[in-house]
């Protein structure tokens, strides 16, 4: 199991190796991956199953990105990364501003998805979206479903991925950052906002993005429902005003879904929510309840 207890040492290990001590180490997520804040830095942890080479990419990207002046999270730049520790493919990051009073704004958001789909493609190997296949595969993988939830969101998904195969997407493609979301935007300390947590950068249609933050201003309290007007005006661009737009936001909460019933464990609170959000599915949920986040 991917836990606090697993990870730990391997904190123990990065400090030893930057000569720093690990006494002080604050626990920041554990969930897809381990994030510990040591002092000015922040270190990342995952298990190597999430892909080695994937790790490497993202530190391509992100060192493509800082050196064209884009405002992401940088990398340690002294440190050749990713470290190897084990089983687990680690990164090390400058520590932004972990007191700032003011969360990033879906504005702010906006204009930085606007900077970033107006970037040429990386020259990075970079893999192309890919959400059917992704949301097929977390579904068989997860152990928290039934065989009839199982079967429910899988024949949803179905109906979806043929909508998916005839969308058009007017925005086209580009890098896109997969999961924008005002939790994976932070403020350095002068109060510049800046993209983080590149895990699924990837080339795909900007609309995805666009999606995503669409969905989490309706089933989430921050930001709120109204701030997604904010975001459009920031971006430039309605993306409601595309008639795939809603189908797009079904794929992307089954997405959410499907990631954290793969992700959860037996008993656990996440485990529940996602039973919560299947519950809602069932039952024809379209008004945007609100979900819990994970």
């Amino acid at each position: 199991m991917f836990v606090e207890a697993r990870t730990r040492p391997v904190l123990a290990e990065v400090c030893r190796r930057l000569d720093m001590s690990d006494a002080g180490a604050s626990l920041l997520r554990h969930h897809t991956n381990a994030v510990y804040a040591v002092d000015d830095m922040v270190v990342k942890i995952a298990p190597v199953e999430f892909g080695l080479e994937r790790t490497h990419a993202v530190v391509a990207v992100v060192q493509w990105l800082a050196a064209r002046g884009f405002p992401t999270v940088g990398l340690i730049p002294w440190l050749p990364q990713p470290l190897l520790i084990g089983e687990h493919a680690v990164t090390v990051w400058q520590r932004l501003d972990p007191a700032h009073d003011s969360p990033v704004t879906a504005a702010e958001l906006g204009a930085l998805l606007g900077e970033l789909h107006a970037l040429p493609a990386p020259p990075v190997d970079l893999p192309t979206l890919q959400p059917i296949d992704n949301i097929r595969r977390s579904l068989q993988r997860s152990t928290i479903i039934s065989a009839e939830d199982r079967d429910l969101l899988l024949k949803h998904l179905e109906s979806l991925a043929t909508r998916w195969f005839e969308m058009g997407f007017p925005r086209g493609m580009s890098l896109i950052q997969s999961d924008p979301q005002t939790r994976n935007a932070l403020r350095r300390f002068d109060g510049t906002p800046v993209l983080a947590d590149w895990d699924g950068a990837a080339i795909g249609p900007r609309e995805w993005d666009l999606a995503t933050v669409a969905v989490h201003c309706r089933r989430f309290t921050q930001p709120a429902p109204a701030a997604f007007a904010d975001f459009t005006a920031a971006y430039g661009w309605d993306v409601t005003s595309w008639q795939g737009f809603e189908d797009l936001c079904q794929l992307r909460e089954l997405q959410m879904i499907a990631t954290n019933a793969r992700k959860s464990w037996p008993g656990t609170e996440a485990a529940a929510e996602v039973h919560r959000r299947i519950a809602g599915l069932r039952q024809g949920d379209r008004d945007f309840g609100q979900w819990q986040i994970l």
